[in-house]
Order: structure tokens, then sequence, then C-alpha cells
């Protein structure tokens, strides 16, 4: 399995929220770290499945 699947994807880790700038940013930062976890998804599933692939399972 590559360790970059493995690796968390980032979001949004600061205080609150209490303008719109700095929800902006993390709106940002979560629509961003969504979007990484969700590219991990079809390679994961592939993996998963592949029954040629040494770690997939039929």
């Amino acid at each position: 399995m590559p360790q970059d699947l493995l690796e968390p994807c980032p979001g949004y880790t600061g205080l609150v929220p209490r303008t719109e700038g700095q929800l902006s940013d993390a709106l940002l930062a979560e629509a961003q770290g969504r979007a990484c976890a969700n590219g991990r998804l079809a390679p994961l599933a592939e993996i998963l499945t592949d029954p040629e692939h040494p770690q997939g399972h039929p």
C-alpha cells in the first residue's frame, strides 16, 4: 500500500472563525481536506478489490 494513501489529509485546525475572512479560510481548508480524502478512495478501493494486487482481496 502506498504510504501517501495512509497519510491524513489536512483540514481546518484553527480557532472558531470570528470574521468572514476567517470563515472563508476555514471553509477553503475543509474543502481542500475533503477533496484530498475523497481522491484517495478510488486508489484504495482498487487496491482492496484487485485480486492481482498483492494486498487485494477477491
